[in-house]
């Protein structure tokens, strides 16, 4: 009686590791927690001609991503963007704190994702790069970020959500080239 007891719980045990396997897709994107190795910032200065804010934004890339002379993403890899990043018009740079998703264009909020038709998105988003082709974009609807400067390097924590409330979570640590 006691090994079939045993048995039975190696097989409720088994068919629950199954069915974890089977998790959709968009789970997969775990695997990239906190793997970036450049930052590259933006600053579009007024974008945006009727809006009264600086706009800039982030394109964290992974090892084995590079900018080509043309700053053309090249090589195999993940690359979290961050568009439409808001601040005041006296800010000329990124500032230490918090930054939320949302559509309100206040300060320090970014657009969540965004897919148009024609095939342009914007918005926050992940591509997975394989020898210079995307293979698969991951949309996110809600989350933040948290900035924090140390002396030459800068720090992000990263939470963000798919639109299934599937969690991403990176952390970024290192030098932020602006262009």
């Amino acid at each position: 009686m006691k090994k079939e007891y045993i048995l039975l719980l190696l097989l409720i045990l088994m068919a629950g590791c199954r069915y974890q396997s089977n998790r959709p897709d968009v789970d997969s994107i775990v695997q990239y927690d906190s793997i970036y190795v450049i930052a590259d910032l933006q600053w579009h200065k007024q974008y945006y001609p009727l809006l009264d804010r600086q706009v800039f934004s982030i394109d964290l890339l992974s090892e084995g991503l590079a900018f080509d002379s043309a700053y053309h993403i090249t090589g195999s890899g993940v690359n979290l963007y961050f568009s439409d990043i808001f601040m005041s018009m006296t800010d000329s740079a990124l500032r230490e704190g918090t930054y939320r998703m949302d559509t309100t264009t206040e300060l320090q909020t970014f657009l969540p994702y965004q897919y148009f038709e024609g095939g342009n998105i914007t918005g926050c988003y992940m591509l997975d790069i394989e020898e210079s082709k995307i293979q698969r974009i991951i949309g996110f609807t809600a989350g933040e970020f948290t900035l924090t400067s140390l002396d030459e390097d800068i720090r992000m924590d990263i939470s963000l959500y798919t639109e299934d409330s599937t969690r991403y979570h990176a952390i970024y640590q290192g030098s932020a080239h602006y262009r």
